[in-house]
């Protein structure tokens, strides 16, 4: 396996006193602070088109979560009905076997809409709205940016 190697010719200049200047392709102090003030913008705005879309993430699974517990309430609310037909099946028919059938028709949808409710109330109490990943790297970046300015300090002096 061989090894690719790219040589760039460089030559220096010289001045009429004949002291050697910078290479001519080397890039000039305010060319690479140029880059550098490009190149920080360009990063912020992908940091935050990722900190948008990591928000948008999040935003979802929290709308989902609460639509569940809204479904839970729901189902929840028609077990409360259930048991109100079944009093008022107990009073109108008190020898009748109608209640019955209503007692275990209204716990079942009261067990399914609490079971449904506590379960999305524990997912969404999880859930974060933060964007974790987009403040991680913007603290990778902050170091990068501080390293290249310490670099370029020590270049510089």
């Amino acid at each position: 396996m061989a090894d690719e190697i790219n040589v760039t010719r460089t030559t220096t200049t010289t001045g009429a006193d004949g002291a050697s200047g910078r290479m001519e392709n080397e890039p000039g102090l305010g060319e690479l602070f140029r880059q550098l003030a490009q190149d920080s913008a360009t990063l912020v705005r992908q940091e935050m088109a990722l900190a948008k879309a990591e928000m948008a993430q999040n935003l979802k699974a929290a709308a989902r979560d609460a639509t569940m517990v809204a479904v839970g309430g729901g189902v929840a609310l028609v077990g409360l009905l259930v048991l109100i037909l079944f009093l008022v099946l107990v009073i109108g028919d008190a020898l009748n076997e109608y209640w019955a059938g209503a007692l275990i028709v209204g716990l079942l949808f009261l067990i399914i809409g609490g079971v449904l409710a506590m379960g999305a109330l524990k997912r969404l109490k999880h859930d974060s709205l933060t964007p974790a990943r987009t403040i991680d790297t913007l603290k990778e970046d902050k170091q990068w940016a501080q390293s290249e300015i310490n670099q370029v300090r020590r270049d510089l002096a």
